[in-house]
């Protein structure tokens, strides 16, 4: 009994075998960018954002569309949204990657962001606009008050849950609620656009970006609980279109394997000039509060898994709903 203990890793050694393969994990995944804000109908200034997402090694990225729950003209927005992109802007972007060096591949997902302050609102907006919300990849929540903040943790629909970060809170981020969120596999945005602007917006971005990733927790938000740690499929879209066909066969594993939502990062920008390269990210993290490792996987790994959720979730409600 006395050998077996002694035979026991400590939990450091443990903790320490965690993050190696963690950062294992993460170093095997592509980059992904799961908020991109561009104008879609200024060719120009869109073409030049995807170029400088290749070339800083981003391999995916979700262009986001945000509206508010009251707008009268969110459908309008929210459809356009959906507008695919214009083959000639594909086609200069991708030789312009390839005259920089950069591989031109670039996976183009959609996400849809809703802002609301009351949890009616949203309920309408939803029910409003479903048919649109299906056609979506990802679906965010911004919660502009307490009482929406505890409704968006527990929106079995949502993946993302974001606040403006270099703003003051306007509310307090509680551990309980982000933790919920965490176990319903819903993560929490952190975009470090608001770090790269004034000093106020600075100041405010790390002071609320330290309390959400201590409020999530090392443990659930550091974590990448998925038995898929292994994998180092090099295409996206195929990855993501494999794993949305096996999605109704393995429901019972990942059940067994729950992955927990955590912390992802994103750049939030509106412009070229607002991205960053993942290790300078990573890098900026770590003044507030994360691992190296951790962050990391924030923009890899863990953003992958996210996006490969998201799609089986609106797969299966557009399914229900009866789409083709």
């Amino acid at each position: 009994r006395g050998l077996a203990a002694r035979a026991r890793p400590c939990p450091e050694v443990r903790a320490r075998a965690r993050a190696r393969a963690l950062a294992a994990a993460s170093r095997a995944m592509p980059f992904v960018d799961l908020s991109v804000r561009v104008d879609a109908g200024n060719p120009h200034a869109l073409r030049e954002h995807l170029v400088c997402c290749l070339d800083l090694g981003y391999r995916a990225v979700a262009l986001d569309t945000r509206v508010d729950a009251t707008d009268r003209n969110a459908r309008a927005e929210l459809l356009a949204g959906l507008e695919p992109l214009r083959a000639d802007v594909l086609t200069q972007v991708a030789a312009d990657a390839t005259s920089l060096g950069a591989r031109p591949e670039l996976v183009v997902l959609r996400r849809c962001t809703v802002r609301f302050a009351e949890p009616g609102e949203l309920q309408e907006f939803a029910k409003a606009n479903d048919d649109v919300i299906r056609s979506y990849d990802i679906l965010a929540l911004e919660p502009t008050t307490e009482r929406a903040f505890s409704s968006a943790c527990a929106n079995a629909r949502a993946d993302i849950i974001t606040t403006q970060l270099g703003a003051r809170p306007a509310f307090r981020l509680r551990a309980p609620a982000l933790k919920a969120a965490a176990i319903n596999s819903i993560a929490f945005e952190v975009s470090y656009n608001a770090a790269l602007m004034d000093v106020a917006q600075r100041r405010n971005f790390f002071s609320n970006a330290a309390a959400a990733t201590r409020a999530v927790g090392e443990n659930t938000g550091g974590g990448v609980r998925d038995d898929d740690d292994d994998e180092s499929e090099d295409d996206l879209e195929l990855e993501l279109d494999v794993r949305m066909r096996r999605a109704d066969g393995d429901d019972e594993r990942r059940k067994k394997n729950a992955f927990l939502g955590g912390v992802v990062l994103t750049s939030g920008s509106r412009q070229a000039t607002e991205l960053r390269a993942p290790h300078d990210v990573a890098n900026l993290a770590c003044l507030f509060g994360m691992r190296d490792e951790n962050a990391r996987a924030a923009m890899s790994a863990r953003a992958f898994r996210l996006v490969r959720r998201a799609r089986r979730k609106r797969a299966r409600e557009r399914r229900a709903a009866g789409d083709k």
